[in-house]
């Protein structure tokens, strides 16, 4: 029960923490934050397509209401979509970037329920279609085992599945969608791997772009989708400079899309920490934070701020 319950910032668990501990060699640096128990909390549902994530930081000066927790580090949940009267709050228990067979797997073994929220539901349908169950599940298993092959079988993949996407009239957007954010681990050593050979720019950012609007409809404002925002910034950024190299007159549809893409960063980061991140330096410190978060081998990064 307790191990169901305990929550910490993202890519750690009580397994993980306690498998850190274990195999801690003498020069590495014990892992300082724990996990809590959070009772209110606990007793959100799962959704592999929620409305709400969680955050953890020091809650700033509010009101006098507020008193008891300020100062100190806290469980905040925020909305990521809009919720109406009478909607159940959910979050994901389990990293979003996960394929249908993986998560209804885990959800199953750990948590001991099969997951039936709307995306659950949709993938279901597609793997589970005349003539496409053999197919679509060959390819989901090929999508997946690629991580452990080479790079440039990965960048294959990458393009079947965007071809597949394009070829099948009668998959809808939302789906495609929900697919894209279910195997965004692959997209990501894509990204990776192109960036170090240098690859074409502006053919990642329209890669990247389809990625984050998948997140949008899916698991919007998470750490996930964060790190294709950062992506999808300085692929930007990158253009324009190219550009204005080139000629410094006809820069306007770049730097339209650098300004797109910092305001995207913005609302992202306002969405998942809320009130953490009301004013403008509170913003950059946050931005700054979830780029160290994403780029440290670990998954976390401490910072003054302790924004996770």
């Amino acid at each position: 029960t307790i191990r169901r319950n305990a929550f910490g910032p993202d890519f750690n668990s009580y397994n993980t923490i306690a498998t850190s501990w274990s195999n801690k060699h003498a020069n590495e640096a014990p892992y300082t934050r724990l996990l809590g128990l959070y009772p209110l909390a606990a007793m959100i549902n799962h959704s592999c397509c929620p409305n709400a994530v969680r955050v953890f930081g020091t809650l700033p000066a509010i009101n006098d209401n507020m008193h008891r927790v300020q100062g100190r580090e806290v469980m905040i949940v925020h909305a990521t979509a809009k919720i109406s009267k009478g909607d159940e709050i959910t979050w994901s228990y389990l990293p979003p970037c996960s394929p249908f067979n993986e998560r209804r797997a885990v959800l199953s073994s750990k948590f001991g329920f099969t997951c039936q929220c709307v995306r659950c539901i949709k993938e279901e349908t597609v793997f589970a279609s005349d003539g496409r169950s053999d197919q679509c599940w060959k390819l989901a298993d090929d999508w997946w085992q690629a991580r452990q092959t080479q790079q440039s079988s990965i960048s294959n993949l990458i393009q079947t599945i965007e071809q597949s996407f394009a070829s099948d009239k009668t998959m809808s957007n939302e789906i495609q969608r929900y697919l894209r954010v279910g195997y965004a681990s692959l997209y990501m050593d894509h990204f990776n791997s192109a960036l170090s050979s240098s690859s074409g720019s502006n053919d990642l950012l329209k890669l990247a772009t389809q990625l984050h609007f998948s997140f949008l409809s899916c698991n919007n404002a998470s750490t996930e989708h964060l790190s294709i925002l950062h992506l999808c910034y300085e692929l930007s950024a990158l253009l324009h400079m190219h550009a204005t190299r080139q000629d410094p007159d006809a820069t306007i549809g770049t730097m339209t899309q650098v300004r797109f893409w910092t305001e995207q960063l913005k609302t992202a980061h306002m969405i998942r920490y809320g009130s953490l991140g009301n004013n403008l330096e509170s913003v950059r410190e946050a931005m700054k934070h979830s780029k160290l978060v994403l780029r440290n081998k670990d998954g976390w990064y401490v910072t003054k701020d302790r924004f996770i």
